[in-house]
């Protein structure tokens, strides 16, 4: 090992380590796969560890942004991917199993008030507390169990997202999806339902032992 690389190696641990204790893990279950070197956590006014809880296994390689006491929830083996960005002022909450591929935002404010002239006090104030997203329209953002949220995905405020439904790339979710379906475009409708239907793969041993295992119980 070069020495670079060992430089990198010492200060991407070291990083880690104090991304952990930014967060409350509520898990029994953590190695060094549950941040990536690149990963960010950001706590704004107010906004404190506790506001941010992981379950078991989660793989969290995005970032992380709480401002004025905004809770995050991270279920049980989630993850979300490089470049991913989850903002909240209110709650945001991802359910058991659900993964969330890269370069997804996830909001659940308008970052600040459409009101033409606080917009225009914002310009002349600057980087102030003028800026602070709780003062724009907020709601919770709900992530249902074992979702899939495909690439380049924009989630905006008040969305609730059924357990099991897929989320097509490029999309952008302006309201609620129900379970079991996959929702598609700009702004993102429904386009299959019933997939808890569609047979799953017989090409996997892994996942065949699996089912027979489970269906032993």
């Amino acid at each position: 090992m070069g020495i670079k690389s060992f430089v990198k190696r010492i200060l991407s641990k070291r990083k880690i380590r104090t991304l952990k204790k930014m967060v409350t893990l509520k898990g029994s279950h953590y190695d060094d796969f549950l941040f990536l070197w690149n990963s960010s956590v950001y706590l704004a006014d107010g906004s404190t560890k506790k506001d941010i809880s992981f379950g078991d296994r989660v793989w969290m390689w995005g970032h992380l942004n709480s401002q004025s006491g905004g809770k995050i929830q991270l279920g049980n083996y989630t993850k979300v991917g490089t470049q991913t960005n989850i903002y909240s002022v209110d709650q945001v909450v991802v359910g058991d199993y659900t993964a969330i591929a890269e370069n997804v935002h996830i909001t659940d404010n308008n970052n600040h008030p459409v009101n033409p002239e606080y917009r225009k006090f914002m310009r002349i104030k600057g980087d102030d507390e003028s800026r602070l997203w709780k003062h724009s329209d907020h709601k919770p953002v709900i992530i249902g169990e074992n979702c899939w949220i495909g690439r380049d995905v924009s989630i905006l405020k008040g969305v609730t997202i059924g357990n099991n439904s897929v989320i097509a790339s490029n999309s952008v979710v302006t309201k609620s999806i129900p379970e079991n379906c996959i929702a598609a475009g700009n702004p993102a409708k429904v386009v299959k339902t019933d997939i808890e239907n569609i047979m799953p793969p017989t090409t996997c041993e892994a996942f065949n032992l699996y089912l027979q295992n489970k269906n032993k119980e």
